[in-house]
């Protein structure tokens, strides 16, 4: 008992770097999180509920970035809330994107190569090629290059 309790104690910190790579999804993951290679998620919160969720080769991201593709309609009441679309609202982010921490993604957007979200921002459109965005909501801020 004393050795698995020692084997468990050591291997403990691998474990945690381990899940910290691994995102948590709600809805359904199956075929609706696309991630490619050489990808940062840390531990992302990958919401599916109305929508697909692509991040293409080298995307980077901060530590507690939301990518949610769900939606509630704030101007119904009671349960007239509750229903939300199954599909449409997809979120594609392109190759060499950063996305800071804290950030959170509302779909449907694309995020585009090279771009970068700010730490905190609160994306609720597309992000061009080459750009930085950042704030709640996330504005632009400047081209990359410029």
């Amino acid at each position: 008992m004393e050795n698995l309790q020692e084997l468990a104690r050591q291997l403990a910190p691998y474990m945690a770097q381990e899940l910290m790579k691994t995102p948590t999804i709600w809805g359904e993951p199956t075929n609706r999180v696309i991630i490619g290679q050489n990808v940062s998620q840390v531990n992302a919160l990958f919401n599916t509920s109305s929508g697909n969720i692509t991040l293409e080769d080298f995307v980077f991201f901060g530590h507690n970035v939301c990518v949610l593709t769900g939606i509630h309609e704030y101007t119904k009441k009671g349960l007239e809330r509750r229903p939300y679309p199954k599909s449409g609202r997809d979120i594609l982010i392109k190759k060499h994107a950063w996305i800071g921490s804290n950030a959170t993604i509302l779909g449907p957007c694309v995020i585009g190569e090279n771009a970068v979200v700010a730490a905190g921002a609160v994306v609720t459109s597309d992000v061009p090629d080459n750009c930085v965005y950042g704030g709640v909501p996330a504005k632009f801020i400047k081209k990359i290059g410029e």
